[in-house]
C-alpha cells in the first residue's frame, strides 16, 4: 500500500505543463489521502457491518463501501471542486475506490466462521482479476486527467 501511495503521490505531479511539485502538493496529497481512505474505510467498515452489508462474498461487501466511499468522493467533488482536476480523474477514482475496498475487504476472506477453502479460491479466482482490470483502468483514466 505505501507503494501505491507513493505512486499517486510522484505521479500526480504529471501535467500537460511538465512536472509540477505544487500539483505534488496539491492533487498528490489530496490522490494520497482519498486512497489511503478507501482502504482504512474497507479495513475498517467492512467487519463493522459485516452482518448488514448485501452479498455472501467478502469483495463484494467491499464493493458496497467502496460504492459508498464514492459517492462521497461525489459529493467532495460537488462541494470543493478543486481536488480533483478533470472528468477522467474523477472516472479513474470511479474505479479505483471500489476496487481498493472490495480488495481489501476480500483479505478477510477466510477469517469467518461460514468461509471454507474452497470458498475462498472460488472468491480470490472471481474476484481478483475484476479487481485488476478496475484498478488499471482506474490508475490509467486518472494518468490521462493529469494531462486534460
Amino acid at each position: 500500500m505505501e507503494l501505491w501511495l507513493a505512486l499517486l503521490l510522484l505521479l500526480a505531479g504529471l501535467g500537460s505543463d511538465g512536472y509540477s511539485w505544487a500539483r505534488v502538493l496539491h492533487a498528490g496529497t489530496w490522490s494520497a489521502a482519498v486512497f489511503l481512505a478507501a482502504f482504512v474505510g474497507a479495513t475498517v467498515l467492512t467487519p463493522a457491518l459485516l452482518p448488514w452489508l448485501p452479498g455472501r462474498p467478502l469483495a463484494v461487501k467491499g464493493l458496497w463501501i467502496g460504492l459508498g466511499m464514492m459517492l462521497a468522493l461525489w459529493w467532495g467533488v460537488w462541494v470543493q471542486p478543486g481536488g480533483v482536476e478533470s472528468g477522467f480523474a474523477v472516472a479513474g477514482w470511479c474505479l479505483l475506490i471500489p476496487a481498493t475496498t472490495s480488495f481489501a475487504a476480500m483479505n478477510f476472506t477466510g477469517a469467518t466462521t461460514y468461509t471454507s477453502l474452497s470458498g475462498v479460491r472460488r472468491e480470490v479466482r472471481a474476484a481478483a482479476p475484476l479487481q485488476a482490470v478496475a484498478f488499471i483502468a482506474g490508475m490509467v483514466l486518472w494518468l490521462v486527467g493529469r494531462f486534460f
